[in-house]
Parts: structure tokens; sequence; C-alpha cells
């Protein structure tokens, strides 16, 4: 697993915690949701077949 992989479940996965367990501040949430998708973006574009 790539560390681009594995950095945007992390985002996305600690977005989830911070959206729906824990109530935080709407501006982390958007960073981790952000910084989560981008990752996961670049992941794909960059994979090898």
């Amino acid at each position: 697993m790539s560390l681009l992989l594995l950095g945007a479940l992390l985002s996305l996965a600690v977005w989830v915690i911070f959206a729906f367990i824990v109530p935080a501040g709407l501006g982390i949430i958007h960073v981790l949701f952000g910084l989560g998708i981008t990752l996961l973006i670049r992941w794909w574009a960059l994979r090898k077949e």
C-alpha cells in the first residue's frame, strides 16, 4: 500500500470521526476532507497498472 493511499485513507477516517462522532469546528473538517480527497486522487492518477 503506497503512502499516498495510506495518507488518504487515514485522513478520511479522521474526517469521519470528527464529522460524525466528535463534534469539531467546520474548518478542521473541511481541511481533512480536502486533504483526503486530494491524496486519493493523486494516488489514483499516479498508480501503475
